[in-house]
């Protein structure tokens, strides 16, 4: 059971790091900035910076939790 868990936790941290990339891609070229480059400045007007951020900081949750020992990506539902 532990290991389901453990192995879901991972894909939710694998897809939440494949839409940060997706994201990152789309302000590089909003901006029109290589996406390979190491340093940038977005601007105030990018469309895409709002999402970036919101799902930065979901992902550095989760990997913050996950290290920790924490269950992520998880439902908890309720039986009937």
């Amino acid at each position: 059971m532990q290991e389901k868990i453990n192995r879901q936790g991972e894909k939710y941290i694998a897809d939440m790091r494949s839409t940060v990339g997706v994201l990152w891609r789309k302000m590089c070229e909003e901006d029109g900035i290589d996406p390979a480059a190491k340093f940038v400045v977005f601007s105030e007007t990018n469309k895409y910076k709002p999402f970036y951020d919101k799902a930065m900081s979901q992902l550095w949750e989760a990997e913050e939790q996950y290290r920790a020992g924490g269950y992520v990506g998880l439902r908890v539902g309720k039986r009937l």
